[in-house]
């Protein structure tokens, strides 16, 4: 049965639900809508009581990013306070973005007072007020997420609560929005009920049908070229170690993107082909993990006649309108769970004979993995002396500066194939994307991140567009606040590279490559980022030498490590 406790006004309940649903952070971006709750957490500070702890961040996109990097570090749903219909707005990107890498966060906004002139506490009493109210404040960021509603009484504030927090973890996970009426948050309450959250659990998550996996198992040991794609299996770091065993026991390649979204299988195993197309194109059995887009139809991938198994725990990708990716058995699956019953399956139905066969598939995809991976690395160490710098260099030096256990947070775009290619990943959970699209991720992200693990090193590789849209200044000054240094390593080639390549790709004589114009792509001239790192007290230091970026790399990472932000400013060569 729920318990009760005696509580103030509807805002320190607010507050005794979010500890009692093991809320141990708040990122906050405060406003005039959210001072009730600021206020709740100062008074039950000065009684003594426990309160989650108040991460203010000077832009709601910081927020919602550090939220998200927490979450991913944790499995744990976040609370992120925004701005009533604007501070919505502000976060629009990270809003995809969290729905995309299923992000658990509970977005609480205030909700302009529906009250005037009445004497109720908390009534309208600025001119934003009026401005503030929408037709329908939860509208534009529906679609992004999976559960929106406004609070309207406090007598089921406690099940409300419970509600987001369930919905925010159930698998498939990601963002829920809940407003918060000023009169509520001020109104007057004495006590508030709190469920065990036990009994609003998120649900089991479902296992793989016995019969589809044994068909499945059937499919990948009479294949010739089985090939996994392991898309995002690292969401559970749990799962690498028995993909592992399940690509040895068949003896299949590992294939992925040139943007790994998580450290799903060792780079460095013998049987990682990294984003090698050609693996793909000759696979007769293409066995599909936790994807949304494992490659795009037309310009790649398996051959028509590949038979396909993919397991998912979104398998329908109902948010994707026009999702229409073929498979030959799709299984609905958390695959933290399918995982080691398809390699028991496979390891019974296995006869000598295609063990055998097995081994000897793998020992001639390991002298291939060897071949790419040595290709790879002898391209940056022929350019280790061009100038401007090459990203496959720039690549190449992180990899040696970098340990196994560094937090990897990804968003460099345009040269993130170099780094999957180049940046070696073994540990899971020690390498993370941020799931879309939405630009400005990696550096609100890596606060989250340090704060969830403050003992893990925490590098952010941006590109020079992303480290713009992070709200670099916001981000530099909430770490030194909370105690979250980081390291941030742009790859600044100033310009957006993926609209250049884009328009490149879609236009075969276009006026920018004659005339050398590249309207509203280049990025010249170039900010000096160092300089704005700095005048934030982090560590700022711009780098144009080829021969300087393993010292500097090194420089950089003594300051993060003596509990400072640094920030490298790569100057990349232009293409």
């Amino acid at each position: 049965m729920a318990r009760t406790i005696p509580v103030q006004d509807g805002a320190e309940a607010l507050v005794e639900l979010l500890v009692s649903s093991g809320v141990k952070h708040v990122f906050i971006n405060s406003g005039t809508d959210t001072f009730p709750v600021l206020e709740a957490i100062a008074r039950m500070v000065e009684q003594e009581r426990l309160v989650p702890q108040v991460i203010q961040c000077l832009d709601e996109r910081t927020a919602m990013a550090a939220a998200h990097g927490y979450y991913q570090a944790t499995g744990v749903p976040q609370v992120a306070m925004v701005h009533v219909d604007a501070g919505t707005m502000n976060i629009g990107g990270a809003y995809h973005n969290a729905q995309r890498d299923h992000a658990g966060v509970v977005v609480m906004a205030g909700r302009a007072p529906a009250t005037i002139a009445s004497g109720v506490h908390g009534e309208r009493d600025n001119l934003i007020h009026w401005g503030q109210e929408q037709r329908d404040q939860a509208g534009p960021v529906r679609t992004f997420t999976k559960w929106d509603y406004e609070l309207r009484r406090p007598e089921s504030m406690h099940l409300v609560i419970r509600k987001a927090f369930q919905t925010a973890s159930a698998s498939p996970a990601g963002p829920v929005y809940l407003m918060l009426p000023r009169e509520l948050l001020l109104g007057r309450m004495e006590t508030v009920p709190l469920p065990e959250p036990s009994r609003h659990a998120a649900p089991v998550t479902p296992a793989a049908d016995p019969a589809a996996l044994a068909k499945a198992a059937g499919w990948l040991l009479e294949a010739e070229r089985p090939v996994i794609f392991p898309g995002a299996v690292g969401r559970n770091p749990a799962a690498v170690p028995a993909l592992v065993s399940l690509a040895e026991a068949l003896g299949a390649a590992v294939a992925t993107d040139r943007a790994r979204p998580r450290m799903s299988f060792p780079s460095t195993h013998p049987l990682f082909m990294g984003a090698d197309a050609r693996t793909l194109a000759q696979a007769d059995v293409v066995l599909v993990l936790d994807a949304d887009v494992p490659w795009i139809p037309g310009k790649g991938g398996p051959g028509e006649d590949a038979r396909i198994i993919w397991v998912d725990e979104d398998p329908a990708k109902d948010t994707i309108p026009l999702w229409t990716f073929a498979a030959d058995l799709l299984i609905h699956a958390d695959t933290a769970k399918a995982l080691p019953a398809l390699r028991d399956a496979v390891l019974a139905q296995r006869t000598s004979a295609q063990e055998a066969r097995g081994r000897t598939r793998a020992a001639a995809i390991t002298a291939a993995a060897k071949k790419v991976r040595e290709g790879a690395t002898e391209k940056a160490r022929q350019t280790k002396d061009t100038s401007p710098i090459t990203p496959d260099w720039l690549a190449a030096c992180l990899n040696e500066a970098l340990s196994p256990e560094t937090v990897l947070l990804m968003e460099a775009v345009s040269s993130s194939g170099e780094v999957s290619a180049l940046v070696e990943r073994t540990v899971p959970g020690t390498l993370y994307q941020s799931g879309g699209s939405s630009l400005g991720w990696a550096m609100g992200a890596a606060i989250g991140h340090k704060l969830a693990d403050p003992s893990r090193e925490v590098v952010a590789l941006v590109g020079d567009g992303t480290f713009v849209f992070s709200a670099p200044t916001a981000c530099l000054w909430g770490a030194e606040r909370h105690g979250t240094p980081f390291l941030t390593v742009i790859f600044n080639n100033a310009m957006h590279y993926a609209t250049k390549r884009a328009l490149r790709g879609g236009v075969a004589d276009s006026a920018s490559e004659r005339t050398g114009r590249w309207e509203g792509i280049d990025i010249t001239p170039s900010p000096d980022y160092a300089v704005l790192a700095q005048a934030s007290r982090a560590y700022g230091e711009k780098v144009e030498d080829p021969n300087q970026v393993p010292p500097a790399l090194q420089r950089a990472l003594e300051q993060v490590r003596a509990g400072r932000c640094a920030v490298l400013d790569v100057r990349i060569k232009r293409f």
